[in-house]
């Protein structure tokens, strides 16, 4: 089966900006329902394609957390050369770090909705989500078991190098949540895991700005896009932009 890399998304040609974010080992595909949602009420709307992601365990091993932030600020830089002088970002786990360390580092950055962002996690837990990864892309490219097998036990006993550098990230990202002057809505799916929770807590406690929201989704698990609870999660993620400071 031939596998086409992802490109970044775009849509809209609004005067409102916002950067989504998609999660480790997925793809833009999770987060075009929202992209699509936000451009029917007239924003402009860009998904970065990161590192690695999409094309198979190969692939997504040899790329790092450095790699998917460049991929952030080429997104960022793109949609400031459009004219923008805010950019409102959202992201679901991975992306919900890099949308933090954007809200932390980034001047134009007026708003962030960080969904299911993980904490506190491991390279061992890490390397687990790409072990499921392998399994899972081989299984839907056609490999037989006995080769998928085979490169699962490759990336367990060879994990990817950057998994350090990753587990590091989160944890900067929280250490740095007090930098975040701007508003804030912490979201996590009430069928996830309860670590989750406690994420999503300690971000909404640690973000300094008062103009700040935390809530659950009964009916949605870790990937909050596509989730039970896809439309109310859209609608509030949308009111949420609208009530930003738009320069």
């Amino acid at each position: 089966m031939k596998i086409v890399k992802p490109e970044a998304l775009n849509y809209g040609s609004g005067p409102r900006a916002v950067m989504l974010l998609h999660s480790f080992t997925g793809t833009v595909r999770d987060m075009k329902p929202l992209a699509q949602h936000l451009e029917q009420h007239e924003y402009t709307v860009h998904v970065p394609s990161f590192e690695g992601h999409g094309m198979g365990p190969e692939a997504l091993v040899q790329s790092s957390p450095e790699d998917w932030w460049k991929n952030v600020l080429d997104g960022y830089d793109q949609l400031k050369d459009q004219g923008h002088e805010s950019i409102a970002v959202g992201g679901v786990s991975q992306g919900g770090v890099l949308a933090l360390r954007a809200a932390e580092e980034l001047d134009s950055i007026n708003g962030i909705v960080a969904m299911s962002v993980p904490q506190g996690r491991d390279v061992g837990d890490i390397n687990r989500r790409v072990l499921n990864y392998t399994k899972n892309f081989l299984k839907f490219t056609g490999e037989d078991d006995e080769k998928i097998m085979e490169r699962v036990q490759y990336y367990k006993d060879n994990p990817m190098e950057s998994l350090d550098d990753f587990r590091k990230l989160i944890d900067e990202v929280h250490g740095n949540l007090g930098d975040i002057g701007v508003p804030a809505a912490v979201k996590y799916g009430g069928k996830d895991a309860e670590a989750y929770m406690d994420s999503a807590k300690h971000i909404y406690d640690g973000i300094s700005h008062n103009e700040k929201t935390l809530q659950s989704y009964a009916d949605t698990g870790h990937l909050m896009t596509r989730g039970g609870d896809q439309q109310a999660l859209f609608e509030d993620t949308r009111k949420f932009f609208d009530s930003l400071d738009w320069q």
